[in-house]
């Protein structure tokens, strides 16, 4: 049996959140740091528990507005044509979220060979080394968005997880009867999909395009409707 979890968004809520976030919070914050109340701590402090407060009070709004359906493996039969069981379906990763990075990606690249340049003729080797250490986090940032990039492709019982730009690293396959639970909720004007799986690991897949994302929740559905049981290893438990 595998939860489906759908999170309807509120965007009074929202609004606020991202008003309270980048508005309020960080503004105040450094006003009292400027005018020297509050001490690098305290800054610190007041950035931390605002966005984490804002964090949890959304998460409680999510919760109280959440859809759940539970779905049961082997409700449905088989389909009994081949090639309905063997059509690879492939959900790939979000067109303008990819375009995006690539754009930043470029400009990162050619902003700090730039830099780097300027400050190594002017300056020496010391004083660029230090301008890459403040911006190797943004660096890191950045490839990671590129790793979070997925493409799921369903054949059959089973479906694959596709890093297409990690040059094959971290692809994995699971099969339905793995799906513990899939949880849909929208972030940053983009639907996320999160599979969990029974071993506790997940995969997040998100579009923009709401058609696809309904799509795969419904192949999702009906894959683990299909699914068989999962067979309990009773040596396991003894």
């Amino acid at each position: 049996m595998a939860k489906f979890i759908e999170y309807k968004s509120n965007p009074w809520w929202t609004g606020l959140y991202m008003a309270c976030g980048a508005v309020v919070i960080p503004p105040l914050a450094c006003i009292l740091f400027i005018r020297e109340v509050i001490s690098t701590t305290g800054f610190v402090v007041i950035i931390a528990c605002g966005m984490g407060g804002l964090f949890l009070l959304i998460e409680q709004v999510e919760r109280r507005t959440r859809k759940v359906i539970e779905v049961a493996s082997g409700k449905l039969p088989k389909q009994l044509s081949r090639t309905v069981d063997h059509a690879v379906r492939e959900f790939r990763e979000d067109a303008v979220y990819r375009t995006m990075l690539l754009f930043v990606s470029i400009y990162v690249v050619l902003f700090q060979v730039a830099s780097l340049t300027f400050i190594y003729r002017t300056k020496g080797a010391w004083a660029a080394v230090g301008v890459v250490l403040p911006v190797s986090p943004a660096v890191l940032l950045l490839a990671m968005s590129w790793g979070s990039l997925v493409r799921l492709r369903i054949e059959g019982d089973e479906v694959q997880v596709v890093h297409p730009f990690l040059g094959g690293w971290g692809n994995r396959a699971f099969r339905f009867g793995e799906i513990a639970s899939v949880e849909v909720r929208v972030v940053n004007g983009r639907k996320e999909v999160r599979i969990v799986l029974h071993d506790g690991s997940s995969i997040r897949y998100m579009r923009r395009d709401e058609t696809v994302v309904d799509e795969l929740v419904g192949a999702l559905k009906r894959g683990v409707a299909e699914a068989k049981p999962a067979k309990v290893d009773w040596s396991e438990l003894a």
